[in-house]
């Protein structure tokens, strides 16, 4: 009788340990954040966390900003040249964040990363992003930003898709905010690429 408790309780016990295991594999926690490892684009492919960091602003944690791509990578060059599906996920965990210094910082990112003339042609798209943002970040608010080839990139707040911004263009760029030559900060994209 005692054998087979022994032997009940080992197997619940390597029964819990695997399942602790495998949660931990599909998923990673950053500053609180719990990301997936893997997630599903919308044309069905399967996307990798590429890399995960937190952006500071004078030492505060403001977001955790993760990756997702068709393979991982730590190649600026062959990121840029994915023609597959990417993601893009703020998760927000600053108490709050006015909507002004949000869309500030974004078009700080657009026109350090940008020339004149590309800037000039994506105006009407920059002020259609920061149109979709009415209101000031909280803790907990998810910014995920989704590129489909064909379509564009859809912009999901807290889950709710609010719009689509189409052409390569915005693609790119809104790489740039990120993993340009002048990121928004340099920590970041180098946990976002995954060197870090």
């Amino acid at each position: 009788m005692i054998t087979n408790q022994f032997t009940i309780l080992s197997r619940l016990l390597t029964l819990l340990v695997s399942l602790t295991i495998a949660t931990a594999i599909q998923a990673r926690e950053v500053a609180g954040v719990t990301l997936e490892e893997s997630i599903e684009a919308a044309n069905g492919q399967r996307l990798l966390l590429n890399g995960a960091g937190i952006r500071e602003k004078l030492w505060i944690d403001v977001y955790v900003g993760s990756l997702y791509l068709p393979s991982t990578s730590q190649d600026i060059a062959e990121i840029y040249s994915n023609q597959g599906p990417y993601r893009i996920q703020l998760d927000i965990v600053y108490q709050k964040v006015a909507r002004d210094n949000l869309i500030s910082a974004w078009d700080d990112g657009f026109k350090n990363n940008q020339d004149a003339e590309t800037l000039k042609a994506l105006q009407n798209d920059l002020q259609r992003l920061y149109g979709l943002f009415d209101r000031d970040a909280v803790s907990g608010d998810q910014f995920v930003f989704d590129y489909l080839p064909g379509s564009g990139v859809t912009i999901r707040i807290n889950g709710e898709s609010v719009g689509l911004i189409e052409g390569e263009t915005f693609k790119s760029a809104l790489l740039d905010i990120w993993l340009g030559n002048r990121p928004a900060d340099k920590d970041l994209k180098k946990a976002m690429i995954g060197l870090d």
